[in-house]
């Protein structure tokens, strides 16, 4: 069966740069989360189902982590993108070091699955 070429378009169409990505894996995962264990929690069970879209979140972070980013990027992303408080909330420092833990847990639930 052949897909349909609307369908085939919107398979291939380019992904978004990496910082928007990121962005977008924040507000729609991490903004309304009480805590790590419960992004855990459910990455794991969006990971047992379909595991690109992870992978393709991780790769923008890891992505995002490799770039010199402008300062006060990462920190603002993190705070207003992912609603998350860090004990240094003005440290580009902190924040990338809180997205490497996302990463990580990330890799984590991937190989979980």
């Amino acid at each position: 069966m052949e897909l349909p070429e609307k369908l085939r378009a919107h398979a291939n169409r380019p992904l978004p740069p990496a910082l928007d990505q990121v962005r977008d894996f924040l507000r729609a995962f991490v903004a309304d989360c009480e805590s790590l264990d419960e992004l855990r929690d459910h990455l794991l069970r969006i990971a047992q189902r379909n595991q690109r879209g992870i992978r393709r979140e991780l790769a923008a972070i890891d992505a995002v982590l490799d770039t010199p980013q402008p300062p006060g990027t990462l920190s603002w992303m993190v705070a207003a993108d992912g609603n998350w408080v860090l004990d240094d909330d003005t440290s580009d420092a902190a924040a990338a070091a809180w997205l490497r833990d996302i990463a990580a847990l990330i890799r984590e639930v991937l190989g979980e699955t």
